[in-house]
């Protein structure tokens, strides 16, 4: 590739995607390698193989820029396993890594199902930013536990990782964990860590052979610079839309005006009816508005937006 070009950050979403979900031999091999290093990091069994459950289309997201590109895999025991990667957030996005996880666990729930056949799901969240500043490990795991007896576990259902590159450090490559968040948090570079981690680990060999096919690949480099560009101009249209309803919400004596900026949202991305208008600005449950934005990230059409207000 042309060394003026840009090139993907591995972090990227469609970057993941492609590595750990084009359900080939190769990049399952690296899958279960990265679920087995989260799981071992976690006193957990290691699981043996994977059958993924939405492999990477290409054709299938070209037309939505900002479609949730996460991973779903079923382990030999039937386990449900999703893998989601995020680039920014604020603490909002616990009560979405939970939404995901119980999005996945009722996955498997048909009509006339019985509740004992259910199996665990577990959540594993890849994070380009920090969410649990008062935790010094780049990787917490939580699941249900007795409130006064915290070691009487509720049940092995649920369980949902969290991993945070911003933490992770050079001197974390004695873990597998360690080595894989670390090459997806310098690859690209031309750092001499990397060359460590290439040298001494076979599996990210492969993923650094599979990063360069995907940047030489004009087709995807250019579609996931573009995701990148529409999730930027997402972000800026928030911030200054927040910024409109503050300045209204102060004029109008209040301390921030979320139903205008909600609509806004709502409007420019998917066009809003009277009655959806008169619906958002009936809502007087603050808590249901603060939803709703978050639900805006990655909502893929307003009916999921306008459910949480209903």
């Amino acid at each position: 590739m042309d060394k003026n070009e840009t090139y993907v950050k591995a972090t990227s979403d469609i970057f993941i995607k492609y590595l750990f979900g084009l359900d080939t031999k190769k990049t399952n091999s690296l899958a279960l390698s990265f679920i087995n290093s989260v799981l071992e990091n976690s006193n957990f069994p290691a699981m043996t193989k994977i059958i993924q459950k939405n492999p990477f289309n290409y054709k299938e997201y070209v037309e939505d820029k900002l479609s949730v590109l996460d991973i779903e895999v079923e382990d030999e025991n039937h386990k449900l396993y999703n893998i989601e990667v995020q680039a920014t957030g604020n603490t909002h996005f616990r009560n979405r890594a939970l939404y995901y996880w119980a999005k996945l666990y009722t996955s498997q729930f048909g009509s006339g199902d019985i509740y004992e056949y259910l199996l665990p799901a577990i959540g594993i969240n890849l994070l380009n930013f920090t969410l649990f500043p008062d935790l010094k490990r780049f990787h917490n795991y939580f699941v249900l536990t007795e409130g006064r007896e915290r070691e009487y576990v509720f049940t092995d259902q649920l369980v949902i990782h969290f991993l945070e590159i911003s933490k992770v450090k050079d001197t974390e490559k004695s873990s597998k964990l360690g080595k894989w968040l670390l090459y997806l948090k310098i690859e690209g570079t031309d750092s001499e860590m990397l060359k460590i981690l290439l040298e001494t680990d076979k599996d990210l060999q492969i993923a650094h052979e599979l990063y360069t096919a995907f940047n030489s690949n004009d087709k995807l480099r250019r579609y996931a610079l573009s995701r990148e560009k529409a999730e930027h101009d997402r972000l800026h249209f928030l911030s200054m839309a927040r910024k409109e309803g503050l300045k209204e919400g102060i004029e109008k004596g209040e301390l921030v005006d979320k139903h205008n900026v909600l609509i806004r949202q709502l409007e420019i991305k998917f066009g809003l009816k009277e009655e959806e208008r008169k619906l958002i600005l009936s809502v007087i449950n603050f808590k249901k508005l603060d939803a709703a934005l978050d639900g805006f990230v990655t909502a893929n059409d307003k009916k999921s937006v306008l459910d949480i207000l209903r």
